[in-house]
């Protein structure tokens, strides 16, 4: 048998659609990994290893499952000590792909989202809808492409379509268990809700690391063009109330930041592994963009929508 796999398609996606086409349910009691034999990418390799993965002219290795079927690349960007890479890797090539949303953002990516409009073009080009590793990214609530509201539960009776604990992995529905349909598409007027969307998929994309000292010198940049007086008061106090103001504390609910995630100070210290969604909004705060932020030199002076 051979597995096609999908772009941007997650391991959760991978796996659920193995066990539907080979019926190889029974399997799973093989590894006692909680059962949940998808939630670990090397036991989900060893699955599917009898199974003709051919990418290209080479096999799928686990190491490839990894950077093209993981969110690994979108937290791994500001682990810059190697040692610490390597360790992250094996832990969640041994364990749990998810090991660093829990560590940084407990509560998400339990429930899997779907844009209505990928699951028309995953169906016209592939003949079969999937789930987008893109569209579980924390603060993700829009699809990056199309602009529309992202789809984790029933619009009608509120059945939950996927859960990352699930013991065996569904297949992206067309439909709830109660027959509603999920095709239901929700423009987005909230410029900044699809800015993170877009800048979520550009690093998870990213091909090199970003350095916690460039995003620190970059902040001081602006800080220093402003003549800000960097004191306690002003991190904790005054920038919070502008950044507040800036994008509202609905928003930031939305997107799954809390007040006390935002607080400034929290970049300031050691380089240190943070959620990646409070960079990219604090860049975007800044400069527009993650691109548009790493780009700027202290001798340039490029403009800032979000000037103190």
């Amino acid at each position: 048998m051979k597995l096609k796999l999908y772009p941007d398609e997650s391991v959760y996606s991978i796996c659920a659609r193995y066990y539907l086409y080979t019926g190889h349910f029974a399997r799973l009691v093989k590894i006692t990994r909680n059962n949940k034999l998808y939630l670990s990418l090397q036991n989900a390799f060893l699955l599917m290893s009898p199974v003709s993965l051919p990418v290209g002219s080479r096999w799928v290795r686990d190491s490839y499952f990894l950077e093209k079927h993981s969110a690994y690349p979108y937290f791994s960007h500001f682990i810059v000590n190697p040692e610490q890479r390597k360790s992250f890797k094996q832990l969640i090539l041994d364990g749990n792909p998810y090991i660093l949303e829990k560590g940084l953002h407990p509560d998400h990516g339990r429930k899997l989202s779907l844009c209505p409009c990928c699951v028309d073009e995953d169906i016209y080009k592939y003949g079969e809808p999937y789930w987008h590793r893109s569209h579980q990214l924390p603060g993700s609530v829009v699809c990056h492409i199309h602009n529309v509201s992202l789809v984790s539960e029933c619009p009608v009776c509120k059945e939950r379509l996927a859960d990352r604990n699930d013991v065996i992995p569904k297949v992206l529905p067309l439909f709830c268990s109660r027959g509603h349909s999920l095709h239901c598409t929700h423009s987005n007027s909230n410029n900044d809700l699809f800015t993170i969307a877009h800048n979520n998929w550009l690093l998870l994309h990213m091909q090199r690391a970003i350095r916690f000292t460039k995003i620190r010198k970059n902040m001081f940049y602006f800080f220093n063009r402003d003549k800000v007086e960097q004191t306690h008061s002003f991190y904790t106090t005054t920038m919070y109330s502008k950044f507040l103001s800036r994008f509202g504390e609905e928003m930031l609910s939305q997107i799954g930041l809390s007040d006390q995630d935002i607080v400034l100070p929290s970049l300031w210290g050691k380089e240190t592994l943070i959620n990646p969604l409070i960079y990219i909004i604090y860049m975007i705060y800044f400069s527009d963009s993650l691109a548009n932020f790493l780009k700027l030199k202290s001798d340039e002076g490029l403009s800032n929508n979000g000037s103190l």
